[in-house]
């Protein structure tokens, strides 16, 4: 990591100061889970929150933003960003050289005083130091779209196959459409407990939704692209801006139209927009490499990109959440088959718990 000196050292403190915090964010290009209004919404299921910033005398140079997640479940961690695609430090670009390293130990004193298993900078976009006592684990990948060129540009970086399905789903009728109501952020919702229960994935509440939107709704950073075939929602997105990138988060499918070719027009329809909005790249958010989510995306182009995830085990290494263990199989597949009554009531409840 390298950052330039400055004659002041900053000082660590909690923010308060939401407005001050948005500023710092945007602009140092931090991503949108970084925002105020993430915080907000992992407060509303009732979790602690710590929101650092380093500050010299003229001005705020460094960001870390944590939320503190207990569980009996699941253990206990200090998480940067639950439930998000990337959070971890955002500093600015002339910041002191020990900038980082007074944030991250301020997150470790927090961490040793609470007595969580483990804190997870996820997504973070530059090396860490040895001394930082933090471990690096790269899981997950994204693709980054450029979306700052021409459309013709962005049209053929797609894969062939690719573009052929967009062009079907034209053929099929299907319309975009951006959502701008509580009551489409509902109809939203509705699908998106369908399409959890598919995966067998608790969902959240729609008080998390409600409060994202707001939070981020208002001031344009935040896009909900559904796609209609014959007026009924097939597909959704819920895209985050912040700075330069846009971040893809909330995608979900009504299965039985998957043939309409709907997730490709939609990403294709996503990225247009935050060409239009003026964004330079579209992020396809955390993936697995190998998978089947991973092949879709890699079809769309942009540049392959690691997520480095940094942990700090005060008390030594532990087991990490891994949303494809073997172990979670028999609980997925009983979960697919319960009523969507009963997902929307029970798991908001246990998606509060799991970070990832």
């Amino acid at each position: 990591m390298s950052k330039s000196t400055t004659a002041s050292r900053p000082t660590v403190t909690k923010c308060e100061d939401w407005q001050a915090w948005n500023e710092f964010i945007e602009t140092n290009d931090g991503p949108p889970f970084a925002l105020w209004g993430w915080r907000e919404a992992c407060r509303n299921y009732g979790h602690d929150t710590h929101y650092l910033v380093a500050q010299t005398e003229e001005e705020i140079v460094g960001a870390l933003p944590l939320v503190e997640i207990r569980s009996r479940l699941f253990g206990s961690t200090l998480v940067s960003p639950p439930y998000g695609e990337r959070g971890s430090l955002v500093l600015s670009e002339d910041a002191p050289q020990s900038t980082a390293t007074q944030l991250l130990q301020r997150a470790q004193e927090i961490a040793d005083r609470t007595g969580v298993d483990y804190v997870s900078l996820r997504g973070t976009k530059f090396e860490l130091s040895d001394s930082d006592q933090f471990e690096r684990e790269t899981r997950f990948v994204t693709f980054d779209i450029p979306v700052d060129v021409d459309h013709t540009t962005m049209w053929n970086g797609i894969k062939e196959s690719r573009q052929r399905q967009i062009d079907q789903a034209r053929d099929n009728d299907l319309e975009y459409v951006a959502g701008d109501s509580l009551d489409e952020l509902r109809e939203y919702y509705d699908l998106y407990l369908r399409s959890m229960r598919g995966h067998g994935t608790p969902p959240h509440s729609f008080d998390f939704f409600e409060t994202i939107w707001n939070g981020f709704e208002d001031h344009g950073m935040a896009h909900l692209g559904l796609v209609r075939h014959q007026g009924r929602l097939i597909n959704g997105i819920l895209n985050l801006g912040c700075g330069s990138t846009v971040s893809q988060w909330g995608v979900i499918t009504d299965y039985e139209y998957r043939d309409l070719q709907g997730g490709s027009f939609l990403l294709w329809k996503s990225m247009e927009h935050a060409h239009e909005r003026g964004y330079s790249s579209y992020e396809l958010g955390r993936t697995r490499e190998g998978t089947g989510v991973y092949m879709f995306k890699k079809s769309f182009g942009g540049k392959k990109t690691y997520y480095d995830d940094y942990h700090y085990y005060p008390n030594g290494p532990v087991d990490l959440p891994h949303p494809d263990k073997d172990a979670y199989e028999p609980i997925k597949e009983a979960w697919k088959r319960l009523p969507i009554s009963v997902t929307r009531l029970i798991g908001p409840t246990i998606r509060k718990d799991i970070s990832l």
